[in-house]
């Protein structure tokens, strides 16, 4: 499979390798802490399965009469890093992030290639199935991945202005829209995260981004866990309880392991 990069949304834009990277430099950390007894032979561990922000090293080359346009294609990705991007590695599976840094350097006596090291920064420590699965009342759709995996999107339309609006995962997590910011029949959507211009052209990476009848609300909030609806390994879109909203679907891509 020809590795690429493309945008995560709007327009694709995508770049495909000619030649894929010689090397893939991918290493998985864990983020738990650790406290040490002293004189003791046990220690105190916390974690919460966390992984940290990965850094994904490619390196390659790019030769031929191309070499400056495929060049140029990269390294503009990788000067969008106000843009969320989708990096494919494994066949049908990519990394959320964004690029860090590209390097390019001119050898003697390669002067019809361009070697190149680029680094490329996850926002998401796990890899994610390319095919995004819709699941709805009565249609179940399974995380077919071996790790958890998180919903990507929620839509749906309110049911009653009256209620609020929760949505809950079997793993602990709650999300809650109180109903004084509801109105019956409005539009709801509710995204795992978007880059949003916070000011003067400065973007952050917004988690449970909600909107409201197209506009978007900040009434969203956390009531349980750290809020983040997640389906297990061979769980589905049926393990989310969704209260309040009609014509509901959950959209999420297969969770797995890097």
């Amino acid at each position: 499979m020809a590795m690429t990069l493309s945008n995560y949304s709007g327009a694709a834009d995508t770049f495909t390798w000619p030649d894929n990277p010689n090397t893939v430099d991918d290493v998985l950390d864990s983020n738990y802490t650790i406290t040490n007894i002293d004189y003791q032979r046990y220690h105190i561990f916390v974690s919460g399965g966390g992984i940290p922000p990965k850094s994904i090293i490619l390196t390659g080359d790019f030769h031929g009469t191309t070499k400056n346009t495929s060049y140029l294609a990269l390294s503009k990705h990788f000067s969008e890093n106000y843009k969320l991007k989708k990096l494919y590695w494994e066949t049908g599976k990519f990394y959320l992030g964004v690029g860090k840094q590209c390097k390019k350097t001119h050898t003697g006596g390669r002067t019809n290639f361009i070697d190149y090291v680029a680094t490329f920064e996850t926002v998401i420590g796990i890899l994610f199935g390319n095919t995004q699965h819709d699941g709805t009342s009565g249609d179940a759709k399974t995380n077919a991945g071996n790790v958890t995996t998180f919903v990507e999107e929620i839509t749906g339309t309110v049911t009653s202005g009256a209620s609020d609006i929760t949505v809950t995962d079997s793993i602990g997590n709650q999300l809650t829209i109180p109903n004084s910011a509801l109105t019956t029949g409005q539009a709801i959507v509710i995204k795992f995260v978007k880059m949003v211009d916070s000011g003067d052209g400065i973007y952050v990476t917004e988690y449970n981004y909600c909107t409201i009848a197209g506009t978007q609300t900040k009434a969203i909030s956390v009531t349980e866990g750290f809020g983040m609806t997640q389906i297990e390994s061979s769980g589905d879109s049926d393990d989310i309880t969704i209260t309040n909203m009609s014509n509901w679907h959950i959209k999420f891509h297969d969770g797995w392991s890097a």
